[in-house]
């Protein structure tokens, strides 16, 4: 494999991980939200509490997925197996004129 398709497949890979992050936070969140407004379940709160745990799980899994990247370049020295998938049309020439 060369490492446009190295970087293709991380990518993917990646997003999906990303994905199932956000999932998982966004259910704890929300069972977390059902013991606590358990007890007051006619309270007009409750869309707004969905809304900020759904934003709080969008933060927290981008974060934690930052957080995994950085750890998975460092440990199986990504950084040489990938190539960057999109470069500007600048740098590409300069390229062909070396």
């Amino acid at each position: 494999m060369n490492k446009k398709a190295n970087s293709l497949i991380f990518m993917l890979v990646a997003t999906v991980v990303n994905i199932i992050l956000l999932c998982l936070f966004f259910l704890v969140g929300l069972l977390v939200l059902n013991f606590i407004a358990g007890q007051w379940p006619d309270s007009s709160l409750i869309p707004a509490l969905i809304m900020i745990v759904f934003v709080g799980a969008i933060v927290l899994s981008f974060f934690v997925y930052s957080r995994l990247v950085k750890w998975a370049t460092k440990k199986f020295d990504l950084e040489e197996k990938m190539d960057p998938l999109f470069s500007s049309r600048r740098n590409r020439s300069r390229d062909r004129m070396d």
